[in-house]
């Protein structure tokens, strides 16, 4: 009895992610080809060292683009900044020519492009850029 009711709350829990990274699997950069890429359950993973042990709650893809090269990452996601909703995005820009576009998602395989609201996040700035000027 003991048994089923574990499996039963890890089952409820767990979410599936895409877990690659561009610099050492081109599949996974911003043609994402998930035919060839494997699956991941975020429950059965360890989280990162530096965090204690949490359950992972979304997936998470970053698209970095430094001096011209672009690395695609896409993983399990352990704690986020706000609370996840079922697709959202945000772009931070560095110092020179660094910009990083986290996504996160929390419904199965929704790592699969972090490409999704660009349209959304585009047409914002648009508007932005007519009502300050």
């Amino acid at each position: 009895m003991l048994f089923i009711s574990l499996a039963e709350d890890a089952r409820a829990s767990s979410i599936l992610c895409y877990d690659c990274n561009s610099a050492f699997d081109p599949r996974c950069g911003e043609e994402f080809d998930s035919f060839s890429l494997g699956i991941v359950n975020c429950s059965l993973r360890d989280p990162p060292e530096h965090l204690e042990p949490i359950e992972p709650t979304f997936c998470r893809s970053i698209k970095m683009e430094i001096y011209g090269k672009v690395r695609v990452v896409r993983q399990c996601g352990y704690v986020a900044d706000d609370e996840v909703k079922e697709q959202s995005c945000r772009r931070v820009v560095g110092n020179g020519d660094l910009f990083v576009t986290y996504c996160t998602c929390n419904t199965d395989l929704c790592n699969s492009g972090v490409a999704q609201n660009y349209q959304q996040m585009a047409f914002m700035s648009a508007v932005l850029l007519l009502l300050l000027w």
